[in-house]
Formats: structure tokens, sequence, C-alpha cells
């Protein structure tokens, strides 16, 4: 075990109380027994290498630092598209003021037992065009420190949709930009070891350059197109210069990329043209920057028979630059859609099989729960590219926009419930399917700035007061879960893996533990919260 994660047992014990902990046996069916297995298979086969398994949680800049126009930063899309109303008319000018109060956010991960911290660098906010800015960069330098000083080990994004607005992802010059920004911060960031370059492509090139709901708010029937072309392009060119400058003398580190897709089913597995129409919609929303990057260096064949002559077209040499460029596979993952292969294409999603939904809904129009999609696309993912690992880089899920009085927000029992649905999925395609899994990072550390729905829905594992200027933090149950699960399960991957037993913090990381709770904060036998108020 590493000296961080003795750190970790050592202060949650001071906090919460320790007893011994066991190695579970092979038929405990609990969230803690299984990801217990999980991940001692994995340090057993060799998947984790000599590393500890990822426990993290996430933010993005623009949704979490505020200070929009403090330290040199200059505009980027979201600050125009945000002032022009075009976000609920709400703006991230303030956010939850991260910008200021991270070393107390950072203290609340530490108290959360979190071992890896995911933020996302402000390209706007350290660079001035080809400028550099320096007062930007040691914000960053600072954060870092920060978080190694609490042995919290960043993860960091460069490009979390924050564009600088003297730039348009149309615009093939942006690419040797981005390779001198990824260049400076490599530069001055020596002690990240895990790096992503960008941060689902899919979603900035298809809400802002097709559908125009995010920004630059461009619609168009080509431009998306261009717009990944030219992100994979940028890409490779980050880690060509990570490759080439800084890989030698910094061999532990890792960098990649981060994608997202919701899963794809077809509506009737039994039908052949459903079946095909999945694997279909899985090239063209996964596959289309998966493919370039963990396969063959270009683009699927049914995503060019799809687009035809819209279809952009990589050089021989852009093939090769793109093709192996990233370290491990990085997957944002929330739910899963129906396609059906009898409707005109365009109205072919669904989430309605039988007159049944896919999952129960939640504050996000876009947001099903549905555990069993997680465990279907990382066997997926498996079975296509087979990665060396996978890094599931975020998962969560939305509070109501009715559910508005902090006592019900602060008690989300319900996402409990959805985080454990989620890591039991996980940890059964660990455990069943040899899915190289080597990190879990939760979305979101805190309510925040939800891009084009303002601040209407909460992804948080802490509620943030956004009725009081301070902006005051309170830890949700959820947070509270994995406080005690992350230690409790740490503790017992030790005794697995020494054969002897260990220490391990008491307080709830127990499945039945926390279903007690919420059937007595429900009031009943009801699991999934009765009329569902959480949730709405």
């Amino acid at each position: 075990m590493t000296l961080s994660a003795l750190r970790v047992i050592a202060v949650s014990c001071l906090l919460l109380g320790c007893a011994l902990a066991q190695c579970p046996s092979g038929d405990d069916s609990s969230v803690q027994g299984l990801l217990t297995q999980a991940i001692s298979k994995a340090k057993a086969d060799g998947v984790l290498g000599d590393k500890d398994f990822i426990w993290g949680t996430a933010t993005a800049a623009y949704q979490v630092e505020g200070a929009w126009n403090e330290g040199g930063r200059v505009p980027s899309l979201w600050d125009n598209f945000a002032h022009e109303g075009k976000a609920s008319n709400d703006t991230g000018d303030v956010a939850v003021d991260f910008y200021h109060k991270y070393p107390e956010d950072i203290q609340m991960m530490k108290q959360l037992n979190f071992t890896h911290f995911r933020y996302s660098i402000s390209w706007p906010r350290v660079m001035n065009g080809l400028q550099r800015n320096e007062e930007g960069i040691q914000f960053y330098k600072d954060l870092t420190a920060e978080l190694l000083k609490n042995n919290i080990e960043p993860v960091v994004t460069l490009f979390h949709w924050d564009l600088p607005d003297i730039y348009d992802w149309r615009n093939e010059s942006l690419v040797e930009p981005f390779g001198q920004y990824a260049d400076i911060m490599f530069e001055a960031l020596p002690d990240v070891k895990y790096w992503l370059t960008l941060n689902e492509p899919w979603v900035f090139c298809k809400l802002g350059y097709q559908w125009g709901v995010y920004a630059p708010g461009v619609v168009s029937e080509t431009d998306f197109l261009t717009c990944g072309h030219n992100a994979l392009k940028a890409h490779a060119k980050a880690y060509s210069v990570w490759k080439t400058k800084y890989q030698a003398s910094r061999p532990d580190t890792k960098v990649g990329i981060t994608l997202n897709a919701d899963w794809r089913a077809a509506l009737d597995p039994t039908n052949p043209d459903d079946v095909a129409l999945s694997s279909k919609e899985m090239d063209l929303v996964l596959g289309w920057f998966a493919e370039p990057v963990y396969g063959s260096g270009d683009y699927p064949q049914s995503l060019k028979e799809h687009f035809a002559a819209d279809a952009p077209v990589f050089t021989e040499e852009e093939k090769a630059s793109i093709k192996g460029s990233s370290d491990f596979f990085g997957l944002n993952f929330y739910t899963a859609i129906y396609v059906d292969s009898t409707k005109p294409y365009g109205q072919h999603e669904t989430v309605h099989r039988n007159g049944e939904l896919i999952g129960e809904e939640t504050a996000s129009e876009w947001l099903h729960i549905v555990p069993w999609g997680f465990s279907t696309m990382l066997k997926y993912i498996k079975n296509v590219w087979n990665p060396p690992s996978i890094i599931v880089t975020e998962n969560g899920v939305s509070d109501g926009r009715a559910s508005t009085d902090k006592e019900t927000l602060v008690n989300d029992y319900g996402r409990v419930k959805f985080y454990q649905d989620y890591l039991t999925e996980m940890a059964k395609a660990m455990i069943e399917d040899d899915v190289p899994v080597t990190g879990y990072i939760a979305w979101s550390l805190l309510d925040n700035f939800e891009w084009s729905q303002g601040y209407a829905e909460r992804f948080g594992l802490t509620h943030v007061d956004f009725d009081d200027p301070a902006l005051p933090r309170t830890v949700k149950k959820s947070g509270e879960y994995f406080g005690s699960l992350i230690p409790n399960v740490t503790a017992q991957v030790e005794a697995c893996s020494t054969g002897n037993d260990s220490t391990v913090a008491t307080q709830g990381g127990d499945q039945q533990q926390w279903q007690d709770d919420w059937q007595q904060q429900d009031g009943g036998d009801n699991w999934e919260g009765g009329d569902q108020q959480w949730l709405r």
C-alpha cells in the first residue's frame, strides 16, 4: 500500500473510528465487496501496475472558477455566450468562486478521502493569444502544489470547452497554438502524473457547431465535422509535444483524451436492423474519436459512408500521428438510450420500450438512470479497442429543479443509490469480463454552472448555496458515502493482497447501512424513494 493510501486510512480512523478489515468472500455481493474483489483482481492481473486505484472527483474551470476577468484572464467563447443570455441568463463570472476558495475545497476533498482531483486549466487564463500570462500560470502551480501537499494527485484537463474567443474549432490554424499551450502547461506543472488533452469533443462539436445550444452557438449541417477533425489533430499535436519533449524525463506520467457516449441499445435486440443501427450509432458517437485514437488512425467506415462527401479526410501522416495518441481510455459515462430502426433517421432515438422508460428520470432531460448501460459500455470498449486501461473520468447524476430546499438537496440518498448501482456494474465488468478499469472519478465535487442550464441542475457531492454571496459549501450524503467507501475498500484490498487483516474506517461504507439510512429518511421500504422528490 502506498504512503498516501495509509494516510487516507489514518485520517479516516481519527475522524470515524476503526475496525478490522477482512478480505471479502467471493460471494459478497455488496458494493464494497464487489469493488474490493474487482480492484484486487486488477492488482493481481497487473492492470494497476504499481499504482493504487484512482478514486477521484472532478470540476471544470469555467463551471467553478469564477474570476472571469481577474489575474490577466481574457474572454472565452463561453464568457461571450453566457453574457449574451444564452445560458439560462446565468454566467460563470463568479460560478462557485473556486479561484479564491480552492484551499477550503481541497480540505473538503481530503476529508472525503479522495486520492485524485480532476481539474481543467482555463486556456484564456494562462495565455492571451500566443502570449503567456504568468499570473494565470501561477494559479495552477499553486493549485497543484496545494493538492499535492494534501496527498491528492491532480488529473489535469487542458481543454474543457472554454476556448479563447480569438479561436474557432473550424479553423485548422488553431492546432499549432493548442500545441504551444500544451507545451507551456506540461513545462509549468512537472508533478502532474495524469493529463487529458480534450474533454468530450463530441459535445463541444455537436452542441457548439451543429445544434448551436453551446458556445459558440453555430447552427450548421457540417461544421461539427470540421470541428471534430481539427480537435483530433490538436489532440495529436499536444500528445506529440509530450512524447517529444517530456516523456523521457517523466516516464510515469500518462497523457490521454476523455471521450463521452451514451450507450445506444437496440430497441429490439432480436431485430437485426436495430442491432445494426446500434452498431452504427456507436461508431457515429464514440467511434468518431475513439477509432482514430485507439484503432486504425482513421474514422470508422460507417461514419465515412454516413457523411459521404462531407466526411473530412486525414492525410497518411495525420493518421500516423493520431493513432495510438493516448496512454489510456478516458471515459465519461452517464446514461443509455434505445435506437429504433423502424423510425426515420433523426427520429430513431427513444427512451421507451413497450411503454416503459429505459431508466428513472432525473433533473436533466438527457439523463436517465441506466446502470446496466455502464457495464455494457465498458465491455464494448474492451472488446472493440482493448485499451491497456480505462479511467472513468466522469460519472454522476443531477438533482431536480423542484428540490430547492437545502435539506432535501443535502440528504441526497437517491444519488448514493445511483453511485452504488453504477459502481456495482463497473465492478462486475472488471470481475466477470476483465475490463481494465484503473480509476473512477465522480462528477462533480461541487454544484456548479451547468453550461446552457445555468445553475438549475446540481451534480455536486457538495451543496453550494447560490443565494448566499459567500457561496458556502455543505457536504451531501453522497459525499459522505465516498468518504467512507474509499478507505473501506482500500483497507479491504490491502487485506486481500497481503493475506492479513487491515485497518478500516467504520462509518457507513456498507451498502446496507446507507440503505437503512435511506429508508429511515424516506419512511418506508421503497429504496427508489417514494414519490422520488429528490430527483425532481
